[in-house]
């Protein structure tokens, strides 16, 4: 699936005192087979742009469609044509930050199991996508029938991720999907949705203030400053661009700023970085 926006702006509180431009003409092409990391600084427009991308809000001007087909239309719409527009928006899957304090079905499994129903499987479809859903995740068996509010914080979030992942989307929006996880917590589910992006290609959109999640997971680096696109390419290039990245507030991740300090240049990685010092340094 293709995601593209085309002179898209948001805008709450429009016309009163308290107007204030979220999203500034954002033309944008996302999807595909990528793993896109959306950075930026508190308040520069993330939240409102992923909830339009998921349809949970509707543009003030401009357009989005997903693969050529709009997901908004002007007037009064039959029952047939609400359902259409529901089903094409349920393609594009949304976690919020913190997705686990939305669990609220007596078990795992049928709390996972809601997605699916809604959208109108049977229930033994329900069942088959939201087990498929959880092992993708790392859930064991053993948790499917627990209360979803007896299991730990770490299970809990990847219960919740398997709750969007169920209902199959092309494209999966992550927010911050690693807060307030520990180091290993935040390693394991990131290795998990490299995997599942990898075997399902399924488009990953995610939301991070960390540069080093981004350096080490994303191809394409989207970066938004006061509610406008300010850097748009791939993870190198836009890290390339200290100066202006540290000026909006953010910066590059901490081998980078070490490898560019030593002048070996545009690193993004650990093992990149220890690789190009042993070509340099390794015979001194």
């Amino acid at each position: 699936m293709i995601i593209k926006l085309e002179d898209v702006n948001y805008i709450y509180n429009p016309g009163t005192v308290e107007e204030v431009t979220a999203v500034s003409d954002a033309n944008l092409e996302l999807g595909g087979d990528s793993f896109t990391a959306i950075i930026g600084s508190t308040g520069s427009g993330k939240s409102t742009l992923i909830q339009m991308l998921n349809g949970l809000l509707e543009p003030a001007s401009g357009q989005i469609t997903y693969d050529g087909v709009p997901i908004y239309k002007k007037g009064k719409l039959n029952k047939e044509e609400k359902k259409a527009l529901r089903q094409l928006r349920c393609r594009v899957g949304l976690v919020f930050q913190y997705p686990e304090y939305q669990l609220f079905e007596e078990t795992v499994l049928k709390d996972v199991c809601y997605g699916p129903k809604n959208l109108g499987f049977s229930k033994e479809e329900q069942e088959e996508k939201a087990r498929a859903a959880l092992a993708a995740v790392g859930a064991s068996e053993e948790l499917f029938e627990k209360s979803p509010f007896e299991i730990s914080g770490g299970e809990k979030r990847r219960v919740a991720i398997a709750g969007v992942l169920a209902m199959e989307p092309e494209v999966l929006i992550l927010d911050e999907p690693t807060a307030g996880l520990d180091p290993l917590g935040k390693s394991q589910l990131l290795e998990l949705l490299k995997k599942y992006h990898e075997e399902k290609h399924v488009a990953i959109i995610l939301v991070s203030h960390s540069m080093e999640e981004v350096a080490q997971y994303a191809d394409r680096v989207i970066a938004m400053s006061k509610s406008k696109i300010v850097l748009d390419g791939s993870t190198e290039d836009v890290f390339a661009h200290r100066a202006e990245l540290e000026e909006i507030g953010l910066g590059v991740p901490e081998v980078c700023a070490f490898t560019q300090s030593i002048g070996l240049g545009d690193v993004l990685t650990v093992e990149e970085a220890a690789e190009k010092i042993m070509q340099v340094y390794g015979n001194v």
